[in-house]
C-alpha cells in the first residue's frame, strides 16, 4: 500500500533520515519507536506532504506522492493525528465529524443555490454517516458536548473518527494512547483492531509497551538516520542496539 524508497531528510546538518526503504501493507498495523530527534515525526510529516524529502520516492497505491500537497494526499485517502490535537473545541463533537466529510454540503458555494429540499437530503446523509462513527469511536452519548469540554482520551477518539470521516485507507497516529485513562485506552486499542479488522492500516507512533506489544504486526526502530524493522516485539526487546540506546 505504502512504500518508502531511499528517502533521506536533513534539516541542516542534521541527517535526520538516511536513505531508509520501507514498506507498509494494507491492514497492518505498524508502530514507529525510537528516541526523541530519531525521525518519527519526519516521517509522518513527509508522507502527508508537509515536508518534502531530500531524495527517494514515497508510493502509495502505486502512486508517487512526494511531491503532492497535504490537501492532495487526504484526497488520496490519508489522514493523520497530531499530537497537539487539531479539533475545533468551540464547536460539539457531531460538528467536528461533520466538519471532516470529503464534499461536506455545507463547505461549497453551489450548493448555497441547491433547492433546499436536495441540500436537506445530502445533509441527512453526512448527518447518518456521523451517527455511524460516533457510535464506532465510542463518543454517541457526547456528540452535543463542545469538543473542548470533553475529555484529553475522548478528545482522541475525536481525531480518529474525523480521519474515518474523511475516508482515510491509512490512518496516521500520534502517539494514540498517551496520556489518557485505562477506559479510553482500551477503547482506542479495541477500535484500532476493528480498523485492521476492516482492512485499514494504521501507523502509529508509541511509547507504551504493552500497546506496542499487543497491537504491532511490525515494529520499526528509528536510530542514526536508518529504519530498521522486526516482526515481533520480543526480537525488538531482544536487540541488542535496541537495548542500548532505546530501552535503558
Amino acid at each position: 500500500m505504502l512504500e518508502l524508497q531511499n528517502i533521506s531528510k536533513s534539516f541542516g546538518q542534521n541527517h535526520v533520515l538516511s536513505g531508509i526503504n520501507m514498506t507498509f501493507e494494507q491492514g497492518q498495523t505498524d508502530t514507529l519507536v525510537g528516541g526523541n530527534g530519531t525521525g518519527k515525526i519526519t516521517l509522518f510529516n513527509l508522507i502527508t506532504g508537509f515536508l518534502r524529502p531530500d531524495q527517494g520516492k514515497i508510493i502509495y497505491k502505486s502512486g508517487e506522492i512526494q511531491k503532492s500537497s497535504p490537501v492532495a494526499i487526504n484526497y488520496y485517502g490519508i489522514t493523520r493525528t497530531f499530537q497537539y490535537l487539531r479539533i475545533i473545541n468551540q464547536l460539539a463533537v457531531k460538528e467536528n465529524i461533520l466538519l471532516s466529510f470529503k464534499n461536506n454540503p455545507g463547505e461549497k458555494v453551489f450548493n448555497a443555490i441547491l433547492p433546499q429540499r436536495l441540500f436537506r437530503e445530502k445533509y441527512r446523509q453526512f448527518a447518518e454517516q456521523a451517527d455511524q462513527i460516533l457510535e464506532k469511536v465510542h463518543l454517541k452519548e457526547v456528540e452535543n458536548n463542545l469538543a473542548g469540554e470533553i475529555s484529553y482520551g475522548q478528545q482522541k477518539l475525536l481525531t480518529i473518527g474525523c480521519g474515518l470521516a474523511n475516508n482515510a485507507d491509512l490512518l496516521l497516529l500520534d502517539e494514540p494512547v498517551a496520556r489518557i485513562d485505562k477506559e479510553n485506552y482500551e477503547k482506542i486499542y479495541g477500535l484500532i483492531l476493528r480498523l485492521k479488522e476492516e482492512g485499514k492500516t494504521v501507523i502509529q507512533i508509541e511509547h507504551n509497551h504493552d500497546f506496542v506489544e499487543s497491537l504491532s504486526d511490525t515494529v520499526w526502530f528509528l536510530h542514526v538516520g536508518k529504519a530498521t524493522p522486526f516482526k515481533d516485539y520480543q526480537s525488538f526487546i531482544a536487540d541488542q542496539t535496541v537495548i542500548r540506546e532505546y530501552l535503558n
